[in-house]
């Protein structure tokens, strides 16, 4: 197999990473008869190299076989003589772990002759690049082939990747050289400068891992190749992190087209369609509006990968998070950036919540079926009984005269329903730290705005004068805070019907109110229908 350039032939290595790459979304727990379909059909295709997953210290929580790709596993695999196999470690988990380089790198690996590895590749930022040095020494002193991927190199300059490139080359030690398209925002011409820019001081193999967040993953690819690259990476049905990969199946048969290579990409067809196909529709990977976006604002790609997996959010909502996180550094991933409220501050507000609703019974008021069913009878019992009424965020069709304050503690309500704050005439409850920076301190102009603080601990219902500390963002919680310091009486929801069992909102609703009944003697009662475990009561209800 040869790809000729300028005249001289260079060997092509296709390096196939689906169940490494594809993990991020199962866990890395691949079915075993896809595993057994999937390494018959990849060897017949003439796959060159075969990334089986990581090698990884233990978790403190469950993941499938090829986070940890232990050789015990390997060798349970019927894994064709002619295929290449290749494990990938993360620098910095190595760096980070409570081992030397050269202990965790033994503790990891056996010695070359008792494993099926051949290749170990290194993936590592620039800032990591000197200490990968330790890393690949060990491994080459151990037998195996060392490659190493070079992540986001794309906000580089070409002087900056040719001292990389010159400081590899120094080390002797490393057989292929590796860039990724790790935020999947390269074209053509980025591939083209980054190769140029490595061949300057790197005088060995080159690799590229391609993402498809622009749907160029395969082109890209192509570009590589015919500038010189001769490893390069894809996965069946372009499976992996994001917006994906390029695809396995497409570029083989690219190859088999343009270059008459000997890939067979037919061998792959029943893979794809018959146990690939089913996967992208539950895992939905694959180039879309949102990655493309991610890509050119260079916004990591887990965190659309992440909210397009969480139902919470609505594709305006991402958008707005998109709008957001276009304005802060999100090249690197960090999960508390959404599910932390802006990242689990110290904030604490400025309004006092202590005793304001004393003894006094709060509604709160959501925005379920249920609220829009039996509105009648809800406008009713306000009427009749004056409770003091929360409005989870804002809810236009309900009427704004029945509602004492609207409270709002999700960052993605808070992008998206800042222009109706404005026009509010009753207060509105929430932190003014965490709303100047969402809208990135342009001014906050809310007629009546009482500040609340609001802090992000999992596991943790704290309220407290002027703050409180949530297990997550939902609005729900920050009202229940309120409710607690402010010494309410009696609690009712109106409009929580619920969700699926496995729904993520269900289960954080779940463990908000275990938690909140812990220590509140205030007992929460439903009065519209609810799936959740509390009291329950009726609308429609006289009451003494």
């Amino acid at each position: 197999m040869f790809i000729k350039k300028n005249s001289s032939a260079s060997v092509l290595k296709v390096l196939d990473c689906t169940f490494r790459d594809g993990g991020y979304y199962n866990n890395w727990d691949f079915d075993t008869l896809v595993v057994q379909k999937y390494l018959h059909a990849i060897a017949n295709a003439n796959i060159d190299i075969v990334e089986l997953g990581f090698r990884n210290f233990p978790q403190d929580f469950f993941l499938g076989a090829f986070a940890y790709t232990s050789d015990t596993y390997i060798n349970s695999l019927d894994i064709s003589d002619h295929i290449f196999v290749c494990v990938m470690i993360d620098a910095n988990s190595i760096l980070k772990s409570d081992y030397s380089i050269n202990d965790a790198i033994r503790l990891l690996f056996q010695p070359k002759e008792r494993s099926r590895v051949d290749l170990v590749r290194i993936a590592t930022h620039f800032s990591n690049v000197n200490q990968c040095h330790e890393i690949a020494r060990v491994l080459k002193k151990m037998g195996y082939q060392v490659g190493l991927n070079l992540m986001q190199p794309n906000d580089k300059t070409s002087s900056e990747l040719a001292i990389v490139a010159q400081l590899v080359q120094c080390w002797q030690l490393v057989d292929v050289l590796y860039f990724a398209d790790s935020l999947g925002s390269m074209e053509g011409a980025d591939v083209v400068r980054i190769i140029s820019s490595l061949k300057l001081n790197w005088f060995g193999d080159i690799g590229f891992h391609a993402h498809n967040n622009k749907g160029l993953a395969v082109s890209n690819t192509l570009t590589a190749i015919e500038d010189g690259v001769t490893w390069v990476d894809c996965t069946i049905l372009g499976m992996g992190r994001g917006a994906g990969n390029a695809q396995t199946e497409k570029l083989l048969l690219e190859l088999q087209i343009r270059h008459n290579l000997a890939y067979k990409a037919n061998m792959l067809f029943d893979l794809v369609l018959s146990d690939f196909t089913p996967l992208k529709k539950y895992y939905y990977w694959g180039e879309n509006l949102l990655y493309s976006l991610a890509a050119i604002n260079n916004i990591h790609p887990t965190y659309i990968q992440e909210m397009i997996k969480d139902n919470r959010y609505s594709n305006k909502e991402i958008l707005q998070a998109i709008g957001f996180m276009s304005t802060l550094d999100t090249r690197n991933y960090d999960k508390d950036l959404l599910l932390h409220a802006r990242g689990n501050t110290k904030n604490k507000g400025s309004w006092s919540a202590k005793n304001w609703c004393l003894n006094r019974e709060v509604l709160i008021l959501a925005s379920g079926e249920s609220q829009k069913t039996y509105r009648k009878a809800v406008i009713q019992y306000i009427k009749t009984y004056k409770p003091m009424v929360i409005s989870l965020n804002i809810q236009p069709e309900f009427p704004e005269d029945l509602v004492d304050v609207y409270v709002s503690s999700n960052e993605s309500r808070m992008l998206n329903e800042y222009s109706l704050y404005t026009k509010l005439t009753k207060p509105l409850i929430i932190s003014k730290i965490l709303l100047n920076k969402i809208l990135n301190n342009t001014g906050i102009h809310i007629k009546e705005l009482w500040d609340y603080g609001l802090n992000i601990t999992p596991g943790v219902f704290q309220a407290k004068e002027k703050e409180c500390t949530l297990p997550c963002e939902l609005s729900a919680g920050y009202a229940l805070s309120l409710a607690y310091i402010g010494k309410a009486s009696t609690i009712s929801l109106v409009g929580f019907d619920g969700y699926s069992a496995e729904d993520a909102r269900q289960i954080r609703m779940v463990e908000l109110f275990d938690l909140f009944s812990e220590q509140s003697p205030q007992v929460i009662t439903a009065l519209t229908p609810s799936v959740y475990n509390l009291s329950q009561g009726s609308i429609y209800a006289s009451k003494p």
